[in-house]
């Protein structure tokens, strides 16, 4: 019975692995921080890019140019991957699924990140900030009763020498994108900009 235990468990993890990439302070599937493009594009078997304006050679943006794993982007900082960040703006979860060794990605809940990595920081995404009594009393004055929805946040894990961190933001205390890179480039919420 026992064997037969195993055996199930064994069977989940390799459906898991074979539907899923993991995500990591490493990187994301065979995609390292730091490879060069050349590297990335071998480990991939596929093209990266073209950069495009505005950015420059020193840094850019890019995702696979057959299209694949649409919702990847690659933050290439002096000709290495710097940032790898997960972003589908429509709502839709990654397929195939991009989740870390917990299980953790899009869908997770701030707990399951607190519970899997412990010390966390847990701060509003830099474009985000709670509503001040001016501004509710602005938005009263002029009619406007709807209360606006609560501020995405960032749950920022890092790893134990502090050079690289995986950032989860979150809506409702809910994983809706990441981001693992190299720090201090991984803090960026505008790349290259």
């Amino acid at each position: 019975m026992l064997r037969m235990g195993c055996l199930a468990v064994l069977m989940a993890f390799t459906i898991l692995s074979a539907t899923a990439q993991e995500l990591s302070w490493q990187g994301v599937g065979p995609v390292t921080l730091g490879m060069t493009v050349t590297e990335a594009e071998r480990a991939l078997n596929a093209k990266l890019g073209p950069m495009e304006p505005p950015y420059t050679s020193e840094c850019y943006v890019v995702s696979r140019a057959d299209g694949k794993d649409e919702a990847l982007s690659y933050v290439i900082v002096d000709g290495r991957i710097a940032v790898i960040s997960l972003f589908l703006d429509d709502g839709r979860r990654p397929d195939p699924k991009i989740v870390d060794a917990n299980g953790i990605g899009v869908g997770s809940t701030e707990t399951d990140i607190e519970r899997a990595y412990g010390a966390t920081e847990r701060t509003f995404a830099p474009y985000e900030s709670e509503e001040t009594a001016e501004e509710m009393a602005d938005r009263l004055k002029h009619g406007v009763t709807e209360t606006p929805p609560p501020p995405n946040h960032w749950v920022i894990a890092k790893n134990q020498d502090a050079t690289r961190a995986i950032i989860f933001e979150t809506r409702d205390r809910k994983v809706i994108y990441w981001r693992t890179g190299l720090l201090p480039a991984v803090m960026s919420w505008e790349d290259c900009i």
